[in-house]
């Protein structure tokens, strides 16, 4: 039991390493990116626009991608829930009408 606890702490540790590596190199990429785009603009403020627009649209498409999947199947599920609800309707309906005609029957 022990030795399972070290082995997840140290995965964890590897894994928030990693995360962190991560980050900076992507960060670093952007801003090699802003710095050489700025080499060929001329403008370190308008380089520094241009990539933040490109990631802006790139991370709108992206929401709106996994949107219309979460849409898609919110509809499956409200269809689901629909037809749920016309059944117990229904049930609701011939229990109702069955009630209603045993206590019609005792009366």
């Amino acid at each position: 039991m022990e030795r399972a606890t070290k082995m997840g702490g140290r995965l964890v540790t590897a894994l928030f390493i990693f995360a962190v590596s991560l980050f900076c190199t992507i960060l670093t990429g952007v801003g090699a990116l802003v710095l050489w785009l700025a080499s060929r603009i001329g403008s370190l403020i308008t380089a520094a626009l241009i990539v933040a627009l490109f990631f802006a649209v790139l991370a709108s498409v992206s929401y709106l991608l996994s949107i219309r999947e979460m849409i898609s199947r919110f509809r499956e599920e409200l269809e689901t829930v629909y037809q749920m609800a016309d059944h117990f309707r229904r049930g609701y309906r011939w229990l109702h009408r069955h009630i209603g005609r045993l206590m019609g029957l005792k009366e």
